[in-house]
């Protein structure tokens, strides 16, 4: 990841303020509203998530008393923080906040893999998992950009009948920590 990506990310808020604005549009007043602090430190952590396209800006939409808002929205690019020990821990910190902030029913699935990986093959599966996350991202932001269209549901083909399938959001958390040499952690 680039320096100027990592520093964008590298701030709990704005890891907040992608992972909010990644399930709707948000303006600065919502942001601030969810996040417990002002919009004006909100329109501060904006400015590098858009330069860095992480956020969208949408088109502005009318506010109360005649006033403009802006919302924003996660674009869904995929990233890795790896190498940083700050961003790394700003990450860490902001997962285990949502992993905490979800309910139970939430949780679709928990589940922990230790396994024993030459270098060679922990790379190999850190290869893999990625390439899977991001062929279902792309079907994902494809489909963002027909959401409207389909109205939050999707043909499915069963057995040659169609039905109509909902959509969910969902988040996936996905952390690969490696022990020392000759241990199991």
């Amino acid at each position: 990841m680039p320096a100027e990506e990592a520093k964008a990310l590298g701030h709990p808020t704005r890891l907040r303020i992608v992972f909010a604005c990644r399930d709707r549009a948000m303006t600065n007043k919502q942001l601030a509203d969810e996040l417990g602090t002002t919009p004006g430190t909100i329109h501060y952590h904006l400015r590098p998530l858009v330069a860095q396209g992480f956020l969208v800006p949408l088109e502005p939409r009318p506010g109360p008393r005649g006033s403009r808002e802006q919302p924003y929205r996660a674009t869904g690019r995929s990233w890795e923080l790896a190498g940083s020990d700050a961003t790394i821990g700003v990450l860490r910190a902001v997962a285990a906040d949502e992993l905490l902030a979800a309910a139970d029913e939430q949780v679709i699935v928990l589940s922990r893999v230790g396994l024993t990986l030459t270098a060679r093959e922990r790379h190999a599966v850190v290869r893999r998992l990625s390439a899977v996350l991001e062929e279902v991202s792309a079907r994902s932001r494809a489909r963002e950009t027909q959401r409207d269209a389909v109205q939050d549901d999707e043909v499915v083909s069963t057995g040659g009948r169609s039905r109509q399938e909902p959509l969910h959001d969902v988040t996936v958390l996905l952390a690969v920590t490696a022990g020392r040499p000759g241990t199991d952690g």
